[in-house]
């Protein structure tokens, strides 16, 4: 869609478009005060891990000059929009949509950093909860699950990459505004620079078979799944919804509450979102949930099925009874990514078509899908753990775990790896979306599969700090690298008190032990061929004499004494110290 074009709202009655400075605006009148907005399709799931927290920022940014008045207006970032509202006077309307797009075209730069301890202070107290460590899991370190791993390029981000990004995405093409109203307020301004619409971001899956379960979770279970976006994943979510409100509170009394959402991730897909919560039985909630959606991938009753249909029914006679004013944010929403704008009628009639196989398909799908987060495993089921270690191996410089000898840290030419009695975790250079570097010395990397390798240099034997600079700095773009200040000493981890005396005693006796003289290992080569011939001979005669066995063993015990001294000389003698 280019900035010229009108979407078409045959199916909205009482709502008209008309275009401002190259930005569509949908208007639709009511009563009171006027509300508008302007949403851009742009959001967190298109930044990178490095820049995670640019649209935030920008949208802090074009706010940075609205003063307290009597308009209410605020501005909020999404995975895949951002928009700005206001509802006051149609001055007040003017004012702050006229603000915005002039902050925007010249964002006040000179309070980024001001700007970045604000959001850094409001994420402190975030928690990205159940939905962000199912999306992480996911998606990995990118598109949809940098939901999980908060704003972490606010350390990095610099003026010039915010005045890029907003170039690039807070663009007219890119932008679709609304105004409850029958016409254009006199004054208004959408001047905003040229670019391009931006499709929706990428949804990436990093599940290496699914359904699969992350454990942990308690008092409650949680699954996030992907399916077929339409009517018949409306229909499905409300037959959902049905089945669980009746098996696991109505009649079992296990569950206090139970959520199902069904939100669209593209234009071919909506992620299926459930929820679960069980104060004290959370092992009845998985094997409730887990009963009902599997048989719903056989059988879908008929109650159930026109129960669901009349629920979506009834949520779009609401929505087709709604004043046209009111539909206005959802419109611009979909106009500008991308969605069809189909009218009530048009969806009732899917709905009303839609059969117990579409229902028992998206139940498969789901099924097949399903990322489960619960209390604990769920092979019993056939879900598979979600994964925990990296496919593949890793070979390079390997430096033990001072107080974990069985842990090693991994230096390849491509990349770094930890190696664990349990499994590897590696990151590859090439795949890494954020280098975290402290001027102590270490490191830490996050791949884009959300893996990540944390490197101290104190905690491995034989590593210095010099050693991981020259290893990793250089193989990785300066794009994704984050410098964090300088840690007190007393945050530099050390090796566990107790647990690093194993290794020290085999240094010191290696260190000690000095270089041997030449004719005492004679002596104890000449020693051990005597007392070893003694005990052969004696040990044959005592069977010959005793057992009346006669063992002849050849030349077998000339081969033992001769690996026994090379052994003995090597040990005495390493080869770097010859």
């Amino acid at each position: 869609m280019t900035a010229l074009t009108l979407p078409d709202l045959a199916d909205f009655p009482g709502v008209t478009a008309t275009g401002v400075d190259g930005v569509p605006v949908l208007l639709a009148p009511r009563e009171g005060n006027v509300g508008a907005g302007i949403v851009f399709r742009v959001g967190s799931a298109d930044e990178t891990l490095a820049l995670s927290g640019i649209t935030h920022l920008i949208e802090h940014l074009a706010l940075r000059t609205q003063v307290l008045s009597e308009a209410h207006l605020n501005g909020q970032t999404r995975s895949d929009v951002t928009l700005f509202h206001v509802a006051g006077t149609a001055g007040d309307v003017v004012s702050y949509l006229n603000d915005v797009c002039a902050s925007l075209r010249d964002l006040p730069l000179d309070q980024v950093e001001t700007e970045k301890d604000i959001l850094r202070s409001e994420g402190d107290g975030r928690n990205p909860g159940v939905a962000g460590r199912l999306r992480l899991n996911r998606h990995g370190a990118r598109d949809h699950g940098l939901v999980g791993y908060g704003e972490r390029g606010l350390d990095r981000i610099t003026a010039d990459e915010v005045r890029a990004w907003a170039a690039t995405w807070f663009t007219r093409e890119n932008a679709v505004a609304w105004i409850t109203a029958d016409a254009v307020p006199e004054g208004l301004d959408l001047t905003l620079p040229s670019g391009r619409r931006m499709p929706p971001p990428a949804v990436s899956d990093v599940l290496q078979g699914a359904p699969a379960y992350l454990g942990g979770l308690r008092d409650g279970v949680a699954l996030d799944a992907l399916v077929t976006r339409g009517a018949a994943a409306d229909v499905a979510t409300h037959v959902i919804r049905e089945v669980l409100h009746r098996d696991l509170r109505r009649d079992a009394d296990i569950a206090t509450t139970t959520d199902v959402s069904h939100d669209p991730v593209d234009v071919d897909r909506a992620r299926l979102s459930v929820l679960v919560q069980a104060e004290g039985r959370p092992d009845a909630a998985v094997g409730g949930l887990a009963d009902a959606l599997n048989g719903l991938r056989f059988h879908v009753a008929h109650d159930d099925l026109a129960a669901a249909q009349a629920a979506a029914a009834e949520e779009l006679a609401e929505l087709a009874a709604a004043a046209p004013a009111d539909v206005l944010p959802p419109l611009a929403y979909r106009t500008v990514t991308g969605r069809p704008l189909e009218g009530p009628a048009r969806i009732a009639a899917r709905v009303e078509q839609a059969t117990a196989d579409d229902v028992r398909g998206i139940a498969r799908e789901l099924w097949g899908s399903a990322l489960w987060y619960g209390p604990g495993a769920l092979d019993w089921a056939g879900i598979v753990p979600a994964p925990e270690w990296s496919q593949g191996t890793i070979h390079g410089r390997t430096f033990p775990r001072i107080d974990a000898p069985d842990v090693s840290l991994v230096l390849a030419v491509d990349g770094v790896g930890l190696v664990t009695p349990s499994g590897t975790v590696v990151v590859r250079f090439a795949s890494c979306v954020l280098l975290e570097t402290v001027p102590d010395g270490a490191r830490a990397l996050t791949g884009a599969d959300g893996f990540r390798v944390q490197i101290e240099p104190t905690l491995y034997e034989g590593l210095s700090a010099e050693d991981v600079a020259e290893h990793v700095d250089a193989h990785v773009p300066a794009d994704v690298v984050v410098q964090l200040p300088a840690r007190d000493a007393a945050d530099i981890p050390v090796p566990r008190p107790g647990t690093n005396e194993k290794p020290a005693k085999r240094q010191r006796a290696t260190k000690d032990a000095g270089p041997r003289s030449v004719p005492a290992t004679v002596a104890l080569v000449a020693g051990l061929w005597v007392a070893g011939l003694l005990v052969l001979g004696g040990g044959q005669v005592l069977l010959r004499e005793v057992f009346d066995v006669d063992l002849s063993l050849g030349f077998l015990p000339v081969l033992a004494l001769g690996w026994a001294t090379f052994g003995l000389i090597n040990k005495r003698h390493p080869k770097e110290r010859r």
